[in-house]
């Protein structure tokens, strides 16, 4: 029986790798981005900050000592980063799936306060826009640095998973979706997805564990 080829475009941990059956599956998986944090300075703020990845968390943590009782109010986007929040002591005012999400309930309970959101260096203009359509005083801090990391395959695969819109960048350097399945991690990344491909298939709840289930189960009658 022909395997089902698939590429996994950031690396995965030997327990994730094992929901794959590797008598069904040929899988392939590498790191398209590297991760860089950055030395940060925090500014004084006595309002609401946002993070939106772990990353951010990490840069924003390792850098700043005994910051406990420094943040008011957070905000979060995805499980993953509001349990790495809480592992460094922090509360969560809101966790959302999504970063429009997010913005939809900062416009309709929080629209008076002041934000800074903590981000890389690719700015998500959409979410950034949306503060400035609204009036709502957002400031940026980038955090970390997202670098590619083009690898080239010389192969189709039936199935690709991306986890952001870097990622997709980053692989399309030196390779082409040809007539794979893009499986994205959730609404951003599958929007850009759009740009290049019609057959993208999306996450409802943004974890890498949903991207593999929907890649399995997309597969669970071939």
């Amino acid at each position: 029986m022909k395997k089902i080829k698939i590429l996994s475009t950031k690396k995965l941990s030997k327990d994730l790798k094992c929901l794959f059956d590797d008598l069904k599956f040929d899988l392939h998986h590498d790191d398209f981005i590297s991760i860089q944090l950055l030395r940060l300075n925090l500014p004084n703020h006595n309002g609401s900050w946002i993070f939106t990845s772990k990353n951010a968390v990490e840069a924003v943590f390792s850098n700043n000592q005994n910051i406990d009782n420094f943040f008011n109010k957070i905000y979060c986007v995805g499980k993953n980063t509001k349990e790495l929040l809480i592992k460094k002591g922090q509360k969560i005012t809101k966790m959302t799936q999504n970063s429009s999400t997010l913005a939809d309930f900062i416009l309709k309970k929080a629209k008076n306060e002041k934000f800074i959101f903590c981000r890389s260096n690719i700015k998500n203009e959409e979410f950034s826009d949306f503060f400035n359509k609204k009036n709502i005083e957002l400031k940026e801090l980038v955090a970390y640095n997202n670098i590619a990391r083009p690898i080239k395959y010389n192969q189709i695969f039936d199935a690709i998973l991306f986890y952001s819109p870097s990622g997709i960048k980053s692989y399309l350097i030196n390779n082409s979706l040809n007539n794979s399945y893009c499986v994205c991690i959730g609404k951003t990344t599958s929007k850009y997805a759009h740009k290049y491909s019609n057959k993208v298939l999306s996450c409802n709840v943004p974890t890498i564990e949903n991207v593999i289930h929907k890649t399995i189960k997309l597969f669970e009658n071939d």
